[in-house]
């Protein structure tokens, strides 16, 4: 098995190093690390250059295009590996757990679509790893085992918690939606739909920063309210019309995240709140029907006090949540 590890580069010159290092021990002489380069304007390009310098399997290439989307759909066009990982480049992983799963593929004679693990976040304010529990301490198959992972409310959509079998995102075509946020939501919905041999096992290897400064994830815009509760909205619609036990459990999901979208509102200037309130006017068509107890009480308070007021509230709850991970995990 030969794998394909692409990494989109674009002024992360403090953390690539560490990231660099920690995937590097776990190639084999015939995989490929592609450092995707977007137009950064610190030394990040110098140390994607020095690093492909010292090793052979790091290739060095510029993106196409911009942003994150268009670098992973360059380093698929360019991969031939067997398996396909993304990782960003600020975040690092955990080699000798990586290390250990990728063992256990290599010696498979025959993979699967896709191998789904779980994850840490990593906080950077405080150097605290948390490790994101969903599948926990078993191995289990098949999309209908997807329901059991997804009790918690937490993110199931993250591109980079999994491995890909490269065949399978060619014969279905699964290039990523560019010029959008919310990229990796509609990437695994169509990523499911596909119907793909999901594998889920215990080999949490990938570590998720949260906290850097300059992150794309710390910026709040108009734009990014729009563009995430229209891809959320989408995936909701598709996966309704999937109709089973695993694809109503992924639309509470999405239904669940669409409401935290709210909180982004208050992160707004004050005079784009009105506009961003509105995109939310036709709610009911997203959240409802559904399967979810929590999503369903939520629907009820936004009957009741509207969704400018319900927005408020998750904005107060999100503050919470986030001062408090700051001191513990």
């Amino acid at each position: 098995m030969k794998l394909s590890v692409i990494v989109p580069v674009y002024n992360v010159e403090y953390y690539l190093p560490a990231c660099l290092n920690s995937i590097l021990p776990v190639l084999e002489s015939e995989d490929e690390l592609f450092l995707i380069q977007g137009k950064s304007t610190d030394q990040s390009r110098q140390i994607s250059l020095r690093y492909q310098s010292e090793y052979p399997q790091i290739k060095v290439l510029n993106q196409n295009g911009q942003g994150l989307s268009n670098a992973r759909n360059c380093g698929l066009y360019a991969a031939v590996g067997d398996m396909v990982l993304f990782v960003d480049s600020d975040d690092f992983i955990e080699t000798a757990t990586l290390q250990k799963l990728l063992k256990q593929l290599r010696e498979l004679e025959r993979l699967p679509d896709v191998v789904m693990t779980d994850f840490f976040r990593y906080y950077e304010s405080t150097g605290i790893k948390q490790q994101i529990e969903q599948i926990g301490q078993r191995s289990i198959k098949g999309l209908d085992a997807l329901p059991a992972i997804l009790k918690r409310h937490t993110c199931f959509w993250n591109v980079w918690r999994n491995l890909y079998r490269r065949e399978f995102l060619i014969e279905h075509e699964l290039l990523f939606r560019e010029n959008t946020y919310a990229e990796d939501v509609d990437y695994m919905t169509r990523v499911f739909l596909a119907k793909p041999e999901l594998w889920m096992v215990d080999a949490p290897f990938y570590c998720y920063r949260i906290g850097r400064n300059g992150s794309l994830m710390n910026a709040t815009s108009l734009t990014r309210v729009k563009q995430t509760a229209e891809v959320l909205e989408k995936s909701v619609q598709r996966l309704h019309g999937a109709n089973t036990a695993w694809s109503r459990s992924l639309v509470g999901g999405f239904q669940f995240e669409y409401i935290l979208n709210l909180a982004l509102i208050q992160e707004l200037p004050k005079e784009q709140r009105r506009e961003a309130t509105a995109l939310f006017k036709h709610y009911r068509q997203v959240i409802l029907p559904t399967q979810d107890q929590s999503v369903r009480q939520v629907a009820t308070f936004m009957r009741l006090f509207g969704v400018s007021f319900t927005a408020k509230i998750l904005a107060a709850a999100k503050w919470m949540k986030r001062k408090r991970e700051r001191r513990t995990p």
